[in-house]
């Protein structure tokens, strides 16, 4: 109903209005309620209306008995209490504001209750989604662990007169599977190769392409003794297989024929080893060629050099060397001072503690996946009897 002037009768808002509103005694006794609330609980009048705190869950009843009733005693208002009505047609989530007359000794409190059946449907189905997207979440990082497990060995082998170590950290929090991977592997009973790389990109396809190449370098030093070879031949199978990144390999051969071992090196677009002498001295070993996957015919050159007793090599990836802090990378030149000043620790120790000082320089967070292996020559001579070396 509606007055002459258009204006609507404020009687007929009131019972008519979206909300459950009511008056009520501070004892909990209706004294008036609008239409909406009398049907939500089938009732007619008022006094067909049990107590209001008889209206909600246990739970919400004492709160309201022994929190709210109080808070109103005090300030007057309480807004926005999530509470549960308890209607004859099932429990309604419900939103309840309510205002007292006279803070301090109410003589009557109005309350309006805004039904959130929508809102807590909404807020389920949030939830589901949310759990949804944690279990994929963790079924992924799961996945991305398992194959990055698949790209990292979890050992080293054992070669006569040599130590080795290597560490493996990925980007972030590892959820994301990198592109970065190392191998040491027996190619004949007295020669060994190692490999570090590195595929351009995260996820899935990258990982893939770290497996084509990991297993391409093994077929193709079974076939030649010639990195360079090596490297165009695992280039060549890139280039066919018309993949759209490019990677970077450094190989290192380590021949145990002669008194000292002879080490070889050959790299394709990637950081060049580092050698560190018995007294610390370091330098840089080898020149690096084109990246793979680009050039159908690349040139590779081959650095051959003999490790003397005590002389200790480092393969890494650029994860160390562009570790970032703010505008400031970690670089060659604290790579170098590392090695120097922890020549004399044992190489058991040195990958774990090269990964550790990178992490701790990019404060816990690291931008890139970070790969180093280390190879030393021990000071007590060696015996290689090529007759009991198995091949791996």
């Amino acid at each position: 109903m509606s007055h002459g002037d258009g204006v609507h009768d404020p009687a007929s808002a009131y019972h008519r209005a979206p909300s459950g509103l009511a008056t009520i005694t501070k004892q909990g006794k209706i004294l008036l309620a609008n239409q909406t609330l009398l049907d939500w609980f089938g009732a007619d009048d008022a006094d067909d209306l049990p107590p209001f705190s008889s209206m909600l869950r246990v739970g919400d009843r004492i709160f309201w008995e022994t929190h709210l009733a109080p808070l109103l005693d005090l300030q007057g208002r309480v807004n926005e209490i999530a509470v549960e009505l308890m209607t004859p047609s099932g429990p309604m989530p419900a939103l309840l504001n309510a205002i007292s007359e006279a803070p301090g000794a109410p003589s009557s409190i109005d309350v309006a209750i805004f039904s959130a059946k929508d809102r807590r449907s909404y807020e389920q189905e949030l939830l589901a989604e949310r759990r949804i997207a944690e279990d994929a979440e963790a079924r992924a990082r799961e996945l991305a662990e398992t194959l990055q497990q698949s790209l990292i060995p979890p050992s080293l082998p054992s070669i006569p007169g040599l130590e080795l170590s290597a560490a493996y950290r990925p980007a972030g929090d590892g959820a994301q599977i990198g592109g970065d991977w190392y191998e040491v592997f027996q190619i004949n009973p007295s020669s060994w190769l190692l490999s570090i790389g590195d595929v351009v990109g995260k996820g899935a396809s990258a990982a893939s392409l770290t497996a084509f190449v990991r297993y391409t370098i093994r077929g193709a030093s079974m076939e030649t003794t010639d990195l360079a070879q090596v490297l165009r031949d695992v280039n060549r199978a890139m280039v066919l297989e018309r993949t759209d990144r490019t990677a970077t390999v450094c190989l290192v051969r380590i021949d145990l024929h002669d008194v000292d071992p002879v080490l070889t090196v050959a790299s394709a677009g990637h950081p060049l080893p580092r050698l560190t002498s018995s007294d610390g001295e370091v330098t840089v070993v080898g020149e690096t060629g084109p990246l793979l996957g680009i050039f159908e015919d690349p040139s590779y050159l081959r650095t051959t050099l003999e490790l003397e007793p005590g002389a200790t090599v480092l393969m890494f990836t650029d994860g160390l060397t562009e570790a970032r802090r703010d505008e400031e990378f970690y670089g060659e030149n604290r790579v170098h001072g590392f090695l120097s000043a922890n020549n004399d620790v044992p190489v058991a120790e040195l990958a774990k503690m090269l990964e550790t000082e990178a992490v701790a320089f990019q404060r816990g967070t690291t931008r890139d996946d970070i790969a180093v292996v280390f190879v030393r020559r021990q000071f007590a001579p060696r015996s290689l009897d090529v007759g009991t070396v198995a091949l791996s």
